[in-house]
């Protein structure tokens, strides 16, 4: 079995929590609205994805957004929301991180938009800073579960996918990975992730 040389994260749901219930009642608050009938009428699709590929603007993305969800918010009032799902790191991830580091290559692979980029590079700055790169969608132009999106990870490494393991909450971005023939984890709690880094890495 190849040596892991690196290992890229997921960031929500793996690295920090978060919940878009929040997001909703937000726009509910701001708007006046019930927060059950806004989060009935959004859903994730070629908009978000799009707009996680960096392809359409922060303008085209409130547009599309508030018109399908019949919300009428100021900038500032939909990005507060947008980006109010954020909440804490999960405990003992830092020392997990910290002990990775001294092994192999840490790198992060998030799908984000330019928006959510603006408050969790600095709201989880600390944690952040023991990755030597993080590779956010809306910049490097495609998304998980693309294979573009790993292989674009990959080059930077100069690794064999082999050689890599990725983490992710996803099951459709673990397989995109698998594909390429990267090592893979589907994390559903910090402590299975830890137990099967455990396994992987040795």
């Amino acid at each position: 079995m190849p040596e892991i040389k690196a290992v890229i994260f997921d960031l929500g749901k793996v690295i920090f929590d978060l919940s878009f219930e929040r997001v909703f009642q937000s726009w509910a608050n701001s708007s006046h609205r019930d927060m059950e009938d806004i989060k009935s009428k959004f859903q994730f699709d070629e908009v978000s994805d799009t707009f996680e590929r960096g392809h359409i603007s922060a303008e085209e993305f409130r547009s599309k957004i508030s018109q399908r969800l019949n919300l009428d918010l100021s900038n500032n009032e939909f990005d507060t929301g947008w980006s109010d799902l954020y909440l804490d790191i999960y405990p003992g991830v830092d020392d997990l991180l910290v002990q990775l580091k001294s092994k192999c290559k840490l790198v992060a692979l998030t799908n984000t938009n330019i928006i959510h980029s603006r408050i969790w590079p600095i709201k989880y700055a600390s944690t952040l800073s023991y990755f030597e790169k993080v590779f956010s969608s809306h910049e490097i132009g495609t998304r998980k579960p693309e294979s573009k999106a790993y292989e674009i990870v990959l080059n930077y490494l100069e690794c064999k996918p082999a050689e890599t393991l990725f983490l992710d909450d996803n099951a459709e971005n673990i397989e995109g990975a698998r594909e390429l023939g990267i090592k893979t984890i589907l994390v559903s709690s910090k402590e299975q992730m830890e137990e099967d880094l455990r396994k992987d890495m040795g």
